[in-house]
């Protein structure tokens, strides 16, 4: 099986599409398949794109939970949006997706269930996991009392789960919390503040000098490319 595997797409459609197709993407092809590490919504302004495609291809799909798709859940269950759903975005992928319940009174739940939202949700698991590689959006849950890898990850609560999904992939690299003889592809933070902390010689976070590529090891594919900043969707093939 092949999987192009992208992140934190945030609602760039046109981005996220014209990546897959650099890559040889060929919704035809019964051995192509496209692994999602959170984050679909909540920075651009094409939800309706992206919800549309899904739906239409539901087979050719992996979706793991992000942050953002927490936050979109827990907007639904309060059926109203707090000042963090405006900052993160969350309130505007609604508008996107609904505009009138800016205006109205309409149920959250309603609407996720009108615009096919509420289908693309039940989509999602915490992980998954293939002979060589872990996908994931933030981390695997890790023993949280202690700081420490946690072997017994598989089996974390929901909490547990969503707690992960907040976690620093940079944090974890440091820290070496890393599953052995597996390679745990992740999204959740933009790539060039790996390549700025480990070549800060040569990198910065941001600016000119950013390096928005894929950050790889024998350990960890980091891919999030910060699109709203950088304009650009990565996609990483992987066989496996």
């Amino acid at each position: 099986m092949k999987y192009f595997v992208s992140s934190d797409i945030h609602g760039f459609y046109d981005e996220w599409m014209s990546a897959l197709t650099a890559k040889g993407f060929d919704i035809s092809n019964l051995d192509h398949k496209i692994i999602l590490c959170g984050d679909l919504f909540d920075r651009g302004r094409q939800p309706k794109q992206i919800i549309k495609f899904i739906l239409k291809n539901k087979d050719k799909f992996i979706l793991i939970k992000g942050n953002h798709e927490d936050l979109i859940e827990d907007m639904i269950e309060r059926n109203k949006s707090e000042i963090h759903d405006f900052h993160n975005g969350t309130a505007d992928t609604f508008v996107d997706l609904y505009p009138q319940w800016m205006i109205t009174e309409f149920d959250l739940k309603k609407i996720s269930k009108l615009t096919g939202l509420d289908e693309v949700l039940s989509m999602y698991i915490n992980y998954f996991e293939t002979d060589k590689h872990i996908f994931i959006h933030g981390w695997i849950p890790i023993n949280y009392e202690n700081y420490s890898y946690n072997k017994n990850w598989r089996n974390a609560t929901k909490d547990e789960w969503k707690k992960s999904r907040w976690l620093s992939p940079l944090e974890m690299y440091k820290n070496k919390f890393f599953e052995p003889n597996k390679t745990i592809v992740c999204g959740h933070w933009h790539c060039s503040v790996f390549w700025a902390n480990q070549h800060p010689e040569q990198y910065t976070e941001f600016g000119p000098k950013a390096n928005f590529e894929p950050f790889m090891t024998k350990d960890i594919m980091a891919i999030d490319a910060c699109t709203a900043y950088s304009k650009k969707v990565n996609v990483i093939v992987i066989e496996d």
